[in-house]
């Protein structure tokens, strides 16, 4: 499913933005607090070394999950990559009903990479599964969303059409993840592929003001067991008297 950048352009109502690209209905039956996650990936030309680091690393937190009950009905999960156009792989739902489960998905690494833009979409797509989360009945309960943004931090925009709405965009986002982050409403974690990563830019777009929220990503097994013990920290961070997960140092423990 191809979200067309046209409909991001100057459109900056989150809640409305994802509306048509976001899934519209909710498993009632389950009654765990859910996780709404997205897995946003860079697949732009520059990424294309680290095709297959890509494609295994999804698939890792996939069964990661899965292998776990808890975590499988907690856990609603989405895949969206980017480079000149913004693609949606897998809406963000339960991943038990969902076709795939990571495999066979598509990180043909070509293009250019629109960092802003692809941002404001997946978080516009959070905002719209939010919004389906409170339109149920019984109301769906939610824990602060996880945002992966896995990337090289190099945004290359040539298209002069474009480049104007594409800065416009990222600032817009990092305005946004800094309120969200700052009220615990969101998490960000920023994974660097490559050794010659735009480490500035990864640790700006976690919306906090150093980079404990940036990783590394060098082995599949490690970040998909990371996510996992991420999905556990945010559970647990949701009963009164635990620290924020926002406050948790994340690369003081692992360095994939």
């Amino acid at each position: 499913m191809s979200v067309i950048i046209d409909n991001l352009l100057g459109n900056d109502d989150l809640s409305r933005l994802g509306k048509p690209y976001a899934e519209a209905t909710v498993d009632q039956m389950n009654t765990e607090k859910r996780l709404p996650s997205i897995l946003l990936v860079d697949t732009s030309r520059s990424m294309r070394l680290y095709k297959n680091l890509l494609k295994e690393s999804v698939e890792g937190v996939y069964d990661a999950i899965l292998r776990d009950r808890k975590a499988s009905n907690v856990t609603e999960l989405g895949v969206m990559t980017f480079n000149s156009e913004i693609q949606i792989l897998e809406k963000m739902r339960e991943i038990k009903k969902q076709k795939e489960k990571g495999r066979n998905l598509d990180f043909e690494c070509e293009g250019i990479g629109l960092t802003g833009l692809a941002m404001k979409a997946a978080l516009a797509h959070l905002e719209a599964r939010k919004e389906t989360y409170r339109n149920a009945r019984p109301m769906i309960r939610h824990y602060a969303p996880i945002l992966f943004f896995i990337s090289d931090g190099k945004p290359e925009c040539f298209d002069d059409a474009v480049k104007p709405q594409e800065d416009r965009a990222r600032q817009q986002c990092i305005a946004y993840i800094r309120k969200q982050v700052a009220e615990n409403r969101l998490v960000v974690v920023s994974v660097e592929i490559g050794d010659h990563c735009g480490h500035a830019l990864m640790a700006e777009l976690t919306g906090l003001p150093d980079d404990r929220h940036v990783i590394q990503l060098r082995n599949p097994e490690a970040f998909s067991k990371f996510v996992k013990f991420l999905v556990y920290s945010i559970v647990m961070a949701g009963h009164p008297g635990n620290q924020s997960i926002n406050d948790f140092n994340f690369n003081q423990f692992l360095n994939f």
